[in-house]
């Protein structure tokens, strides 16, 4: 009886992960990226998204919202800033399996101090299956890009350089410093050589 108790607990559980994976495959996947890894503040940058239906049904994209990590109430415009909706009538239909849809949208970083916290632009989705979100990382940089190689072998070059001189400079002195503080070598006067006897007659 155990056996058989264990046995089912077993077919269950395989049964309820191919019911898992055949529900994940079914979905409307989305996709984001911004085309750089790191932005400086007044950098332009361009946010891609992919919507991909999985379903077995037509997807009817309403419109798409973008909110990115400045968004914020300016009250010396009187309005909400950071944020983006695409409207289309509809915005696009996926076909069942397979069906998709490119968009990218261009951005501007903030150079006035509200995007140093950026981290995440999120997307929603609004469709007749409902909203689908969807979110990318964004990285801001408080401080200058990181130079090039180029750059960098330069930069090398020249530090190599400023040691080397610095080392020469440094044994110079050294050496300098060693030969006033010598104590000066003290003549000791040596006794004449005696001249070798004459020899006699």
């Amino acid at each position: 009886m155990r056996k058989k108790i264990i046995g089912m607990s077993v077919v269950i559980a395989l049964l309820a992960i191919l019911c898992a994976q055949s529900v994940t495959a079914q979905a409307i996947v989305v996709h984001t990226w911004t085309d750089k890894l790191q932005y400086k503040p007044g950098e332009k940058g361009k946010l891609k998204i992919s919507v991909l239906n999985q379903l077995d049904d037509y997807v009817i994209i309403y419109n798409i919202t973008i909110e990115y990590p400045w968004f914020h109430y300016d009250a010396e415009k009187g309005e909400w800033v950071g944020n983006e909706t695409i409207e289309g009538e509809p915005l696009a239909t996926l076909t069942p399996k397979g069906g998709d849809y490119p968009l990218e949208e261009p951005f501007t970083i903030p150079s006035d101090g509200t995007a140093i916290m950026a981290d995440r632009i999120n997307i929603d989705i609004w469709t007749n299956e409902g909203r689908i979100s969807g979110d990318t990382d964004l990285q801001v940089a408080t401080y200058s890009v990181p130079m090039s190689i180029v750059d960098l072998n330069t930069w090398m070059t020249s530090l190599i350089a400023a040691v080397v001189v610095c080392t020469i400079i440094l044994a110079i002195v050294v050496l300098f410093a060693t030969r006033r503080t010598q104590a000066p070598r003290t003549f000791i006067p040596t006794a004449p050589t005696p001249a070798p006897p004459k020899p006699k007659a």
